[in-house]
């Protein structure tokens, strides 16, 4: 038999974690966080619909289907899906955000690059003819 491992973190409906929380790769989350909450480039962290986050949470790729209340800083992009609540701000370069979905705060449309510094993204005027 062939077996393929893949790395995917889960954190069970039912869990409650406080403090500062690291993952890498794909992580799943159903239960609740508390604090801060930052994700590894080039990982995918995937809050599901039991999920509730109360704090900060700095992630590469965020996917919310469940509760998120506190800001969040993405450097690829954050996908709120039709069951997905956020009452925070939100920075990141590609935001989606499906019919359904809340969302209460500001959001900033920009590139985050390391070390805290950013890229705002801007669309150039039209040109008069």
């Amino acid at each position: 038999m062939n077996i393929k491992e893949t790395t995917i973190n889960l954190i069970a409906e039912g869990t409650r974690l406080e403090g500062k929380i690291s993952f890498e790769n794909i992580s799943r989350v159903y239960g609740i966080l508390v604090g801060e909450i930052i994700a590894t480039p080039g990982s995918t962290l995937i809050l599901g619909e039991t999920a509730k986050i109360e704090g900060t949470i700095q992630a590469d790729t965020l996917i919310v289907d469940g509760f998120v209340q506190g800001d969040i800083k993405a450097r690829t992009k954050v996908v709120l899906s039709g069951t997905g609540r956020v009452v925070g701000n939100i920075r990141t370069p590609s935001l989606v955000i499906d019919f359904g979905a809340y969302f209460e705060g500001q959001s900033l449309m920009e590139e985050i690059r390391s070390k805290g510094s950013a890229h705002l993204i801007t669309n150039p005027s039209p040109t008069p003819s």
